[in-house]
Formats: structure tokens, C-alpha cells, sequence
């Protein structure tokens, strides 16, 4: 991942400053084949500005981010870039409320479902999280109980989730980094 452009944190900011513009990043399927979503890479963009210059107001951004690289991964197969991301920054803000949209993220498609961990769904703390999904009557209640009684899971610490972060943003910087070096 390179380290965004001046282009990309003006875009953040204009986002940042009026959330009516973000309908511009919304899921676009694209009409060539070699293109899936013609606002992909800018929502990568974006995302990638976050990374870089995090804000607690976010929050909302992302999950409006998170939310159309979801529509994509449903209708494409793959873990884009910008999903992988979206769902970390999220995390990051460790909310309860987010771990269903997580979670839809996590089951998007068949590449999805094995390629990304659960970590980000625990986010919001272990105990909270596993407490509202306990209780909810979300339609997808009893897969996501069954996920989280599995290894690694079934004895996960907030501290597991902090290690999991860490580690992940520590991946983002590095390779940053060996892109800008190389």
C-alpha cells in the first residue's frame, strides 16, 4: 500500500466535512470486465488517507465505506484491499454496534468467509459483543455463536483483539513502507 496522496487527503477532508458527498464512493458496478467497481479504488484511497490521519468522527465514513466494499465482495469474488482495511479501521473504533456489519463482511463471499478472521467482529470488547449476539434476534445470531465457540475464539481476550490490531495496522505501515523503500 503506498502512503496516500495529496489528491486522496483532500477527497478525506471534503468527505469529512460534508457526509452528502459520499454517495460519490458508493458501489458502482462498472460496465468493462476489467473493472468491478468504478469507485473501488477511490474508496481504497480513502481509506488509506485514514489509515494515515485517523479521526474519532470516522466512524460513520467508515462504516459507509465498509458498507459498499461489502456490496462488492457480494456480487465479486475476492477480499479486496479496501474490505480488509475498512473492516480494521472500523475495528478500531471498538464498538458493539458494529460487529453484525463485520460480520457481514466476514460472510460476503466464499473468499471472504475464509480469508478474514473474527477478530474485527470482537472489536467492541469480547464480552460486550458475545453478550448482543446472545441476545439479539439477528437472523444470523446462532452461525456467528457457532464461529465464536471455534478456535481461536472460544477463549479470546480483549487483549487477543488489541494483539490482532496491532498486528494488522503494524502490516499496513510495513508494507508502506517496503513499497516507498522498494
Amino acid at each position: 500500500m503506498n502512503e496516500p496522496d495529496a489528491e486522496s487527503r483532500q477527497l478525506l477532508e471534503v468527505l469529512r466535512a460534508d457526509p452528502e458527498s459520499w454517495s460519490g464512493l458508493g458501489f458502482a458496478p462498472a460496465e468493462d470486465d476489467d473493472t468491478w467497481d468504478a469507485n473501488a479504488e477511490r474508496r481504497a484511497a480513502v481509506l488509506a488517507a485514514i489509515l494515515f490521519d485517523p479521526q474519532p468522527a470516522d466512524r460513520a465514513l467508515l462504516k459507509f465505506l465498509l458498507q459498499q466494499d461489502i456490496r462488492e465482495a457480494e456480487e465479486f469474488w475476492g477480499v479486496s484491499d479496501g474490505l480488509r482495511l475498512g473492516m480494521l479501521l472500523l475495528a478500531e473504533h471498538r464498538c458493539v454496534d458494529d460487529a453484525w456489519l463485520q460480520w457481514s463482511a466476514k460472510i460476503a463471499n466464499f473468499d471472504t468467509e475464509m480469508g478474514l478472521d473474527l477478530w474485527a467482529v470482537l472489536a467492541g470488547g469480547v464480552v460486550a459483543v458475545r453478550s448482543m449476539v446472545a441476545t439479539s434476534d439477528h437472523p444470523e445470531r446462532d452461525e456467528l455463536l457457532e464461529r465464536l465457540a471455534e478456535e481461536p475464539y472460544v477463549d479470546a481476550t480483549d487483549e487477543d483483539v488489541e494483539r490482532w490490531l496491532l498486528q494488522q495496522r503494524t502490516q499496513y505501515f510495513q508494507a508502506t513502507h517496503a513499497t516507498l523503500d522498494g
